[in-house]
């Protein structure tokens, strides 16, 4: 095909967003690789979007649209055009600003970390009250999650001075406090007075109260209200809130069951945190051998999601155990059923798309518990069924391990070769799998020997793995810390420049964190002659805190025999959840890791852990040498 070339002027034209037809209200809007139609747009408005990616790979997007502090995600059905993908949306007439957030590959695109963020006007071209506020809460409590980055000081800065705009929101006021806290504080007394001099308080006050003396750790006060909400509003969310709490302090079965007994003589239905309540007696039912009881309480849970939850929790218990199995297949069996019959309830907090995913992430995570299950019966062929739903969703190693022991016991040896062989080769080759693909190997009719296969496939991995390390090195400032050790030392970023540091993020409440230790301590014991790598593992985000919490750590770590050397993070402020060093290093999740090269800068992040113990040793390997420059 021959291409002409055009003046200037047609070029330019050619290359906007929309032709003369489409009459724009204003000319387009340009943000990074984004363009919009309007430079103003309005709620209601019908907005077209056009974004170019710089990457082959078509781009999966959603948008966000805001009212006040809450957010609404809408899927975005992007159409190729040229070099670039449109879509056209309609803004919805409550909102007050919208995000776009586009994932390419598996990273998202946010422009250069500042994202793509819109503000948005009403009829006359006036921005909308609370468009900033809105905008600026969103991008700074979830932006992370999408590659985008939003100094908090910043935002506490924009909401402060935009308060007179939202006077009565206080959940602004969580990130307010974060730039001025007797600012924040301030308020919080002043709706506490205005509160305090109401004759009548309706649900939504003592929602407010809650909040303010939750902030202000004022258990007394908390305490003296809760037998007035509970009574005024027995269906509400804050009295289930509080009959929870109370099954979950209350030490016998016979007091939950008084306590349950209590909310159905008050009128109480169960949602939200009334399925929890009834979660937390069937399991204390099931523990005293109650099983119709448990069954009975588990029915009463209204939400489909948490009764799955419970049932799949539970079978798998029973099946580590290898007890009460015939129990344990009908309740995961269940669990399944529960989460198909979710299809038609999509939360408002997920994108069509999103909840999709999520549904199957979960049917296979559930799959996992029910084809384990039935293998432990006898159940081969069945297992082996439901294992294959449990592979097909980004599945982790201790899964696709399972599915070739249930393979292997079949003698299904071709395919423990295949499946086998693709597994080591995306890197989950954990040395499970690699004593049954070597005994599939030695099965079946094969030229090459084991050895020099196997040494194959894990050099695929290998470079596979590096290379995308490679493209995830980063090149940031480490802020800096000093924190104590178990011992009451001292210890500081600054004084280990020059080496690598890895430093890892935990709490003893966190499972992966947990299940990431004993290849953590591979990795401690492979590095203890090498002076040029350090660990730390720095304890944060508690639920205890002073001589509690130290001893607390102190005995999970001696009991498990780790030789870790573990830092505690310091809280901001007496009894706060809040800690400086795992908020210096915007960390959203733990476990979180990091590798700090020799010259001072995070070289890698690595959140999660896949289960791989294996391949979490030789990941840090990878990542140790590139942060040294080797």
């Amino acid at each position: 095909m021959k291409y002409l070339r055009l003046p200037a002027v047609v070029a330019l034209t050619a290359l906007s967003l929309f032709s003369c037809s489409d009459e724009p209200k204003e000319t387009p809007l340009t943000i990074g690789n984004l363009e919009l139609s309007e430079t103003k747009p309005s709620p209601g408005d019908s907005l077209k979007i056009a974004y170019t990616s710089k990457d082959s790979l078509a781009p999966e997007a959603f948008y966000v649209y805001t009212v006040a502090s809450s957010a609404y995600p809408v899927d975005l059905n992007l159409v190729k055009d040229g070099e670039r993908y449109t879509e056209a949306i309609k803004i919805p007439d409550s909102a007050d600003g919208l995000i776009f957030n586009f994932k390419v590959g598996e990273k998202y695109e946010a422009n250069d970390e500042k994202g793509y963020s819109v503000n948005l006007y009403d009829n006359e071209g006036e921005l909308l009250p609370e468009s900033e506020s809105s905008v600026t809460y969103y991008k700074a409590t979830r932006g992370a999650d999408y590659g985008i980055k939003y100094d908090r000081e910043d935002a506490a800065a924009l909401l402060k001075e935009n308060w007179s705009k939202h006077p009565d929101n206080l959940t602004y006021l969580y990130v307010i406090s974060i730039g001025d806290k007797t600012f924040a504080d301030s308020i919080y007394d002043a709706k506490l007075a205005s509160l305090s001099a109401k004759e009548d308080l309706a649900e939504d006050d003592y929602s407010d109260l809650i909040t303010i003396y939750n902030v202000k750790k004022d258990k007394a006060a908390l305490d003296s209200i809760t037998p007035i909400i509970v009574a005024k509003y027995p269906q509400g969310d804050q009295a289930q809130r509080a009959y929870y709490q109370k099954i979950y302090e209350a030490k016998s079965l016979e007091d939950k069951e008084a306590i349950a007994a209590e909310f159905e003589a008050a009128g109480g239905v169960a949602s939200n945190y009334g399925n929890y309540m009834y979660s937390a007696l069937a399991q204390a039912e099931l523990a005293e051998g109650n099983i119709d009881k448990f069954k009975e309480a588990a029915e009463k849970m209204s939400a489909a999601s948490n009764k799955a939850s419970l049932y799949n929790n539970v079978a798998w218990n029973m099946a580590e155990k290898g007890e009460n199995l015939e129990l344990a297949e009908e309740l995961s069996k269940t669990s399944l059923e529960l989460v198909d019959e979710q299809k038609s309830d999509k939360p408002n907090y997920y994108t069509t798309k999103q909840f999709e995913q999520s549904l199957a992430s979960t049917k296979a995570m559930y799959s996992d518990t029910y084809g384990f299950i039935l293998f432990q019966q006898g159940k081969i062929k069945e297992a082996i069924a439901a294992q294959e739903v449990a592979v097909a969703d980004r599945a982790t190693a201790d899964v696709t391990e399972r599915y070739l022991q249930f393979l292997t016991a079949d003698e299904q040896y071709d395919k423990v070769v295949e499946k086998a062989t693709e597994y080591i080769k995306d890197g989950k080759g954990t040395a499970a799998t690699k004593d049954y693909l070597k005994t599939a190997y030695a099965a079946t009719d094969q030229e090459e020997d084991f050895e020099s296969y196997l040494s194959g496939l894990e050099k695929i991995a290998h470079d596979k793995a590096l290379a995308e390390l490679k493209k995830e090195m980063l090149d940031e400032e480490a802020p800096s810390f000093s924190l104590k050790n178990l011992k009451g030392e001292e210890i500081a970023l600054a004084d280990l420049k020059g080496k690598t540091v890895v430093l890892d993020f935990w709490a003893t409440w966190c499972g992966p964190c947990k299940i990431s230790f004993p290849g953590m301590q591979k990795a401690v014991t492979k590095y203890a002659d090498n002076d040029q790598v350090e660990f730390l593992f720095i304890d944060t985000w508690e639920s205890t805190s002073g001589e509690a919490r130290e001893k607390g750590v102190t005995d999970f770590i001696t009991s498990n025999e780790y030789t870790f050397n573990v830092l505690m993070d310091t809280p901001k402020e007496e009894g706060s959840r809040e800690y400086d060093v795992v908020s210096a290093y915007e960390v959203d999740g733990i476990p979180t890791k990091f590798v700090v090269g020799p010259d001072g800068k995070i070289k890698f992040k690595a959140v999660g852990f896949d289960g791989n113990t294996d391949g979490l040793v030789e990941e840090l390997d990878m990542m140790i040498a590139l942060a040294a420059g080797q």
